[in-house]
Parts: C-alpha cells; structure tokens; sequence
C-alpha cells in the first residue's frame, strides 16, 4: 500500500491547498501515513512570510526526509528559492505555486517514468493558481477552508509575499459556490474564505461580472443551504466599504469576527511599510463595524521593531491598541528580507529592543483577551463544538471566544446556543 504524508507551515492559503493535494492522493488510493511510518511520498508545504519561516521550512524538509522514500517541496519557499530547496538532502522534486495543484499528477507521472524533474517553476496566472476540481471533505477539521483568491499588488516594504505568490487573480466564483455546496451536502456548517489578498477579490472581473467584489460572493454563499457561518481569514482595512457595512447590517451568516491587519498604529511607520490608511482609519472601521453589531470581536498582526520605529512610534502603536481592544494581537518582531524596500532602510533595530516591544504588545494582548472574555460573561453565544479539550468539548463562538463546553457527552460539529459562566482569561466555559 502505498503511502503519503504532507507537513503544512504558513497562512489558509496553505492549509487549503494542502488539503486538495491530500484529496487527491487519498482518491487515487493511497493512505495517509502513521506516526512513525516511512511514507512512500513526503510533502512539504512551505512558507517564505519572514526569514524565521524560511529557517522552519528547511528544519521541516531535513526532518520530513528522513520520513519517506521520495519527498517533494512546495509553497513560498520553494518559490522564492528553488535551487536552495533543490539542494537540501533528500529533497526530489521542488513544486512552486504557480503548479502547486498539479502536485500529484505530475509527482506520479515522473514516478512512472522513473525520472523526476528537480525543480519545476511555473508563471503564477489564474489559469494555473486554482485547482478545477473541488475539495469536498476536510481531514479531522470542523470548519472547511476555500481559497477564493490569490496574489498581491500591494508591495508592502517589508513583504516579499507578490513575489512568491504573484499579481492578485481571483478564483472563479461559479467553482467557489460548487465547492461550497459540495461542502455543505458533506455536513460542513462553517467555511473560512481563504486568499492573499481576500478584500480585493472580484477586482480584476469585468464591468458585466455580477461578482464584482467579495460582497457579491458572500451574498451568493449566504443562500446555499447548510452553511450557517461564514468567516473570513486575514484581510485588509481596505475591505469595509460603505457597501461592506450595507451587507453586514443584513447578514446572519458573516461571523462577527475580524482579523484585521494593522501592523503598525503609528501613521509614520505605516507610511514607511507602504501601508495606505492611517491609525484613525483603521479606528474607525471598528468602531462602524461594533456600531452595526456590537458583539463583534477583532484579532489583529503587528510587527514591532520596524527599521527606524521609535519610541514614540511604538508608543503610538501600544496606544492604537488600547484604543480597538484587540481579542488577540499576533506580535512578530520585524524581519529582514532580501529583495526588499525594507531591507535597505537605515536605523536597523537590535534584536533585543524588538524583543523587549514584543512582550509589552503581547502584555496588552494578553490583557484585553481577558477582559473581552469577562464581558462575555452571562451573554448568549452559539458555538461550534468541535473536540475534546481541557476537561471538555472546545469549540469557538460566532465571534472567536474560544468556549469549553464541560457536558462531554455533546455531539461535536454541532452549534450549540450557550451561557458561559466563568473565564480564566483564556477561555469561557459552559456548564
């Protein structure tokens, strides 16, 4: 019997696609590989967002080839640098993303032949960036990932991301809603709309498209029977349109929940990282967003220690901070990459002072976190049950409260209409 193993690092984008790739090996017969157990074929999905990521999907490379017969690598990494990839030990194949879906047949033709092909870049355009096929089932996940777009056009200074993963192109929306449905006739109840770039999806369509942006999408996923929540992965304060608003007064399916990039709340930085909106910007749609519904809950990126960022500047980010209440800030130090505008800059910071401005920011995080959960308190919540954690069943609300349900004999993949009763500060749990 022939088997597979596939490792994942980095964003939705990834998970999702490795989640087609594991589609198709399990349909043409293969099993997933134990703990322990050489694998015929081993994949690495990398990720290339921070130098960091890059260290981390050459351990995973090392370590996975030593766990199977043939190991291919793919993702950002393998994008960026292919011939680095190429020349890790063990590695056979490197698979960019512009053929990251053709993954397997390719993999198995050259098998057949006997012959593989060390490196294989293709052009990263919309007719090779998205599968036809669709993913129909999840691997031991309650919610399921649909990649909608690809690509970036905003050249951050900082982000090498429109190099690894092209311009933006979206996915074609009469496949997204067949996958969706597919989805939904399978039990899925939730799905994350997953891409680079997720509020300039539809941007690229033509003038006589009905999907011209990502609220024509949601509106055509709201009327697909069996899905209940839709959320959205990590997406740009570029997204809240005045139409935005307009569909989330109406929608009953959109989670009340956001994961807002901000990376810096000061406008100086923000300007030096070619971030296009303001601290006052960024406020604001929040409070528009808590306005329309207050229950609404928002996680945010920030990067400290941006070549030059002063106290004062940092200051203004912590200040920016307290001013959202954030239900969780994910911190990175900043991280140099070559190739890009920030990698030149003067005023370089010392590993020691990023370090210091990534524990206040996470202080703040942790700080917020809990007094979110205490508001919450008493409040009705709908959750999606989902496994066995901490004594209990663990699922999130409709607005990312991470709820520990104590009854274990509830079904898991069910919604469940609850009343916390008491939080750590890490989770609220229901009798």
């Amino acid at each position: 019997m022939k088997t597979f193993r596939i490792v994942t690092l980095g964003c939705k984008v990834n998970q999702y696609e490795s989640e087609a790739l594991t589609q198709s090996f399990l349909e043409s017969g293969y099993e997933m590989a134990k703990e322990g157990e050489t694998a015929t074929v081993g994949i690495v999905n990398t990720c290339s967002v921070t130098n960091i990521s890059d260290r981390k999907s050459r351990k995973l490379i090392r370590q996975t080839a030593k766990e199977c017969e043939v190991l291919a690598v793919c993702g950002c990494y393998a994008q960026a640098k292919p011939e680095e990839a190429a020349a890790i030990e063990g590695v056979d194949l490197v698979i960019g993303n512009g053929n990251k879906h053709r993954l397997f047949s390719m993999l198995e033709e050259q098998l057949s032949r006997n012959e593989l092909e060390k490196i294989s870049i293709f052009p990263l355009t919309a007719e090779t960036s998205f599968d036809k096929k669709p993913v129909t089932r999840y691997q031991e996940k309650t919610r399921a990932i649909i990649k909608v777009q690809d690509g970036c056009n905003s050249f951050c200074s900082y982000c090498i991301i429109p190099y690894v993963r092209g311009r933006l192109r979206s996915r074609n929306p009469l496949e997204i809603l067949e996958e969706v449905t597919r989805l939904a006739k399978n039990g899925y109840q939730e799905i994350v709309l997953a891409g680079i770039h997720v509020c300039h999806y539809g941007k690229e369509f033509e003038e006589s498209s009905p999907y011209r942006d990502l609220v024509d999408l949601l509106r055509s996923i709201e009327k697909i029977s069996g899905i209940e929540r839709i959320r959205l992965s990590s997406i740009e304060p570029f997204a809240f349109t005045e139409k935005f608003f307009e569909y989330y007064k109406e929608t009953k399916k959109l989670c009340p929940h956001f994961h807002i990039s901000l990376q810096s709340g000061s406008d100086t930085v923000l300007k030096r990282m070619n971030r296009h909106y303001t601290g006052e910007y960024y406020l604001n749609i929040v409070k528009t967003l808590r306005n329309i519904r207050p229950q609404t809950t928002v996680t945010t990126d920030v990067i400290v220690g941006f070549p030059g960022e002063s106290k004062e500047e940092f200051q203004e980010t912590l200040q920016l901070a307290e001013q959202v209440g954030f239900l969780k800030i994910h911190t990175f130090p900043y991280s140099r990459r070559s190739g890009t505008a920030a990698d030149g800059m003067p005023n370089q910071l010392s590993n020691a002072v990023k370090s210091e401005r990534c524990k206040k920011m996470l202080d703040v995080s942790d700080r917020w976190e809990e007094k979110i959960l205490s508001q919450f308190v008493g409040k009705t919540l709908f959750v999606l049950a989902e496994e066995e954690k901490e004594g209990g069943i663990f699922g999130f609300s409709e607005n990312y409260l991470p709820v520990i349900l104590e009854d274990k004999t509830l079904t898991p993949h069910q919604i469940y209409r609850v009343i916390p009763y008491r939080t750590d500060g890490k989770f609220l749990y229901v009798k």
